[in-house]
């Protein structure tokens, strides 16, 4: 008995759907994507961990046809009267751990790689393109190639396609040079060629006397002098050299909330450049009244206390470009993030004129006035010296600071809350700022 297999389309269905999902969920992802990467599980996240992402419960509407056998009068038809409220307008998005007197809307954590998220956000922020100087380049080894054919070489180098050419094409100017003396056909030629491993005189005293066997094969003989090698090279390519000092104060007034709003920042600073460029050298520099070098593990876990005096930071940067990042050859971009609470802000502001004097790329500085206790001594001294003008680019009172007349490459930026952070990245990395 033979039993027919019905295909319903039932597989490719839930591929449909599962497909239809996975695009849902990257759509609830990017809409809220400003809030979601300040999310504390990613930033504080074990290396190479794939990371937990909330996002708004997903469904999907459908419509059901009511059955007869149910008693109804069919489709359209029913209590309701003109006016009848058939809908509400949905409650606002809450998020775990809000109070609130409406009812709840339900979320659930979806894992996504964390290359996958920062492709995500590269859609809309775009990485810096690094500028090319004529010495910023250097040469990085991809192994070996073959660059040309030479007469003399190892055997292990030897081209056997290249040196069979050279003897076809000398045979052939001896074999031409027999038939015009002996008036012997071409295949006779051959013979006695091959018969005299290449001998021109011998060949062609063979052929005069007509003493060679019939059955003689024409081989083409082999001589030094058509033997090609190959050369090898190093094989390099050239990767534009750039450096980014990333300055965070590390000091007493620098709450749980801003050290945390700073580190997220340089947390996705750092991704972003480890992923898009090979040859990008972060330099952590922390500080309270003293800056210090530390390792990428310290900076992101580093905890102190004491008062603050910003100018160790840049003092530092200055030291780090004058001795090891000349701008001859390297892309300096330094980001600095504090509260403002600088003890000594016109000393910062002349360390900060010396660096830009340098020549470095560009100088960010974002300060975080994430409670109302914050101060912008470090900000506001900034924008009177540099004459900086402000411009509002966001929800929530978020500004950036810019020159007026646009001959220092600086950039300020004010954080209040955790939505600044993907602001700042935002103007902070975007392409036209001349990265």
């Amino acid at each position: 008995m033979a039993i027919k297999k019905q295909d319903w389309g039932l597989s490719q269905r839930g591929i449909k759907d599962a497909a239809r999902h996975r695009q849902k969920i990257k759509e609830s992802i990017q809409k809220n994507i400003a809030e979601i990467i300040s999310d504390a599980s990613i930033i504080t996240r074990k290396k190479g961990q794939i990371v937990k992402v909330p996002i708004r419960g997903l469904k999907t509407y459908r419509f059901i046809h009511k059955q007869e056998s149910s008693g109804g009068r069919g489709i359209g038809q029913g209590d309701g009267k003109p006016g009848d409220v058939i809908g509400r307008q949905p409650t606002p998005d809450r998020r775990p751990g809000q109070p609130g007197d409406q009812p709840g809307i339900d979320f659930l954590e979806t894992e996504i790689d964390i290359e996958e998220l920062i492709e995500m956000m590269l859609k809309d922020l775009g990485l810096p393109n690094l500028k090319k100087k004529a010495l910023t380049e250097t040469e990085i080894p991809k192994g070996w190639r073959f660059e040309s054919v030479e007469k003399t070489g190892v055997i292990a180098h030897l081209d056997k396609k290249r040196t069979l050419k050279e003897a076809v094409k000398r045979t052939s100017a001896f074999v031409g040079e027999l038939m015009r003396k002996t008036g012997k056909p071409e295949e006779d030629c051959r013979k006695a060629l091959s018969l005299t491993k290449g001998d021109l005189l011998g060949a062609e005293k063979i052929l005069r006397e007509g003493s060679f066997p019939k059955e003689t094969e024409s081989l083409i003989p082999l001589f030094t002098e058509d033997l090609r090698y190959r050369t090898l090279e190093r094989d390099v390519e050239f990767e534009s050299n750039a450096v980014v000092l990333a300055m965070m104060d590390v000091s007493g007034s620098m709450g749980t909330m801003k050290k945390y709003l700073a580190r997220s920042f340089f947390f996705w600073l750092v991704e972003f450049l480890k992923q898009t460029y090979k040859q990008v050298q972060i330099r952590f520099i922390a500080h309270t009244t003293e800056a210090k070098l530390v390792d990428e593990h310290e900076f992101f876990h580093r905890g102190e206390s004491g008062g603050t005096f910003c100018h160790s930071a840049y003092d530092l940067a200055v030291h780090l470009v004058e001795t090891e990042y000349s701008p001859a050859r390297w892309n300096i971009y330094p980001f600095h993030f504090s509260d403002g609470e600088d003890f000594d802000a016109m000393k910062t502001v002349a360390s900060a004129k010396r660096l830009l004097d340098l020549g470095v790329n560009m100088l960010g500085y974002g300060e975080i006035q994430a409670d109302a206790y914050s101060a912008s001594t470090l900000m506001n001294t900034f924008e009177k010296e540099l004459d900086l003008e402000k411009h509002e680019v966001g929800p929530n009172d978020y500004e950036i600071l810019t020159g007026k007349d646009q001959t220092k490459p600086f950039m300020g930026a004010v954080l209040k809350d955790k939505g600044h952070v993907y602001l700042t990245l935002k103007e902070f990395l975007r392409k036209e700022k001349g990265f």
